[in-house]
């Protein structure tokens, strides 16, 4: 993610930077819970961390809500 892609794009999802959350992802005929943090921002994805070291980009069509979350990561980690 460049420095352009992310000055050009609207700020839909930036209350939520760094912050813990659930998003609602949908992947085929499923909806799937997915705890991360939303890190980056384009036109087009959301860049989330699952956990240090594991980011990805996940595209906005594909995200049905976003909660922000209090859990305690240990809690919903194996």
């Amino acid at each position: 993610m460049s420095a352009e892609e992310t000055r050009n794009c609207s700020p839909a999802y930036s209350d939520w930077f760094d912050k813990p959350v659930v998003l609602l992802v949908k992947v085929r005929q499923y909806f799937i819970p997915m705890h991360c943090r939303i890190i980056g921002e384009t036109n087009a994805d959301v860049r989330v961390c699952v956990q240090p070291g594991f980011e990805l980009e996940i595209r906005k069509e594909l995200i049905c809500a976003v909660e922000e979350t209090t859990a305690i990561r240990e809690i919903w980690m194996n």
